[in-house]
């Protein structure tokens, strides 16, 4: 049973939210009867008057927490802190910007009750441009295809989770986070509810396409060897097909040498346009060899470096 709660809220530059957002959490919770509960809002480095808005709340209902970064550490890492930082045995994580409605924490609730660990929101239906959609889908599609544990489609980090799993998220150790992956890999009963994720209410969009290319190519990594597999296939395939050719010239060159007469076909054409051809697309395929292996690499180094996952400026509570 839930009977107290933490939320989870990583905050960069959501002056606009904010208030309503607390209005919204605070009246959701009260309709559920939860009275012990906290709100951690993670303080991303904004540059808004974010954290003001967020002390003046402090204020006035010490449920109200703050965990202060030092600088921007990333969507991911705010999470994790919130996680780190929470105290009640259920916590639910929920975006700042409103996308992710807090009512939905109702249902949320009531899946938890019946015994389930992990309780995740399925986006239904996104109010997004089409551009965002199509990737979205593209990157489920190849997500589905490469990673080697199962992630439901359309979800995101929206969710409620019990102690058990907390407990297991903050003990893991990689800085590369892609924290929807983990909560599958994890494992324990989950069950997804479906719902409409709405267009952000106010402000502007602090998550690029850039920003959402590096999480999923993230996610990617973080839990398949397939596109280091990949590599190694189609160099074989390409060293197979390069003997072939090699053979291929050779044979027409004895022949030529030793005044065979070669059948049409096997003649080869003037000038250098099938070998220039060959040339860009082995070069083209190396590259995008050497950019795959060095992405697993890249990984590498940040977690060899074990550097922390964030810095904490100040903790308000």
């Amino acid at each position: 049973m839930v009977r107290d709660l933490s939320i989870i809220i990583p905050s960069f530059n959501e002056e606009q939210n904010i208030n309503e957002l607390y209005e919204r959490i605070v009246k959701t919770l009260f309709e559920i009867k939860i009275d012990d509960y906290e709100i951690i809002f993670i303080e991303n480095g904004s540059t808004d008057n974010s954290l003001s808005i967020l002390k003046n709340l402090n204020t006035l209902n010490k449920n109200v927490k703050i965990v202060s970064f030092s600088r921007n550490f990333g969507y991911q890492n705010a999470i994790l802190a919130g996680l780190d930082f929470s105290k009640k045995n259920h916590a639910c994580i929920l975006d700042g910007d409103l996308q992710d409605p807090p009512e939905i924490i109702k249902d949320f609730v009531l899946k938890a009750n019946e015994g389930f660990d992990v309780v995740y929101g399925i986006r239904k239906k996104r109010e997004a441009t089409l551009f965002k959609k199509i990737n979205y889908k593209l990157f489920y599609f190849f997500y589905q295809k490469l990673s080697e544990i199962s992630v439901p489609k359309e979800v995101g980090e929206f969710c409620l989770i019990n102690r058990k799993v907390i407990d297991h998220l903050i003990r893991l150790k990689e800085k590369n986070l892609f924290l929807r992956g983990l909560r599958s890999w994890i494992g324990f009963n989950q069950v997804g509810i479906e719902y409409n994720r709405l267009q952000r209410h106010k402000g502007n969009a602090k998550f690029s396409f850039y920003d959402s290319f590096v999480l999923g190519l993230d996610g990617i990594i973080s839990f398949t060897m397939m596109p280091l597999r990949i590599v190694l296939v189609t160099g074989m395939i390409l060293s197979f097909f390069s003997i072939l050719y090699l053979i291929f010239i050779l044979v027409t060159k004895l022949l030529a040498i030793f005044s065979f007469k070669i059948p049409l076909w096997l003649v080869m054409p003037k000038g250098l346009t099938i070998m220039n051809l060959i040339m860009v697309t082995f070069f083209s395929l190396i590259v995008l060899i050497l950019g795959i292996i060095g992405e697993y690499i890249g990984k590498i180094y940040t977690e060899v470096k074990d550097r922390p996952r964030y810095i904490v400026k100040e903790f308000i509570e």
